[in-house]
C-alpha cells in the first residue's frame, strides 16, 4: 500500500503527507552536505549528500524501500528522487525543505 501511495507523487509532497509516509516506514534521506547536516537535521534522517547518492545507491539491496528526501529548499531532494527513480527505486518522494518538515513534525 505504501508503494502505491508513493507512486502518485512527483514534485514536493506536503509535509504532513511525508510524515504519514515516514510513520508507515519510509526512510528519510537528507541529501544536503555533511556541513549542512551537522548544523541540524531530522533525528531519523540518514545523510547521503546528493553528490554521493550514486555511490550510496550501489550499496542498497532493497529497491522497494520507500524514501522521503529533503534538503534546504527541495531542489536537491527532487534531483535525488530523480536519481533514485532512474536507478530502479520507484518509491521516493521529495519532502522539500528541512524547515518545512520540522515545522510540521507531529508531536511525539
Amino acid at each position: 500500500m505504501l508503494q502505491s501511495a508513493l507512486s502518485r507523487y512527483s514534485g514536493i509532497v506536503a509535509a504532513n503527507t511525508c510524515w504519514e509516509l515516514i510513520r508507515q516506514g519510509a526512510q528519510i534521506l537528507d541529501v544536503r552536505s555533511p556541513a549542512e547536516f551537522a548544523q541540524g537535521h531530522l533525528s531519523q534522517a540518514v545523510n547521503v549528500p546528493l553528490n554521493q547518492l550514486d555511490t550510496w545507491i550501489k550499496q542498497q539491496q532493497n529497491k522497494q524501500q520507500p524514501f522521503v528526501l529533503y534538503c534546504a529548499a527541495g531542489i536537491r531532494a527532487q534531483m535525488g528522487c530523480d536519481i533514485l527513480r532512474a536507478n530502479g527505486f520507484g518509491c521516493a518522494v521529495n519532502g522539500g525543505s528541512l524547515q518545512d518538515l520540522l515545522y510540521s513534525q507531529p508531536a511525539a
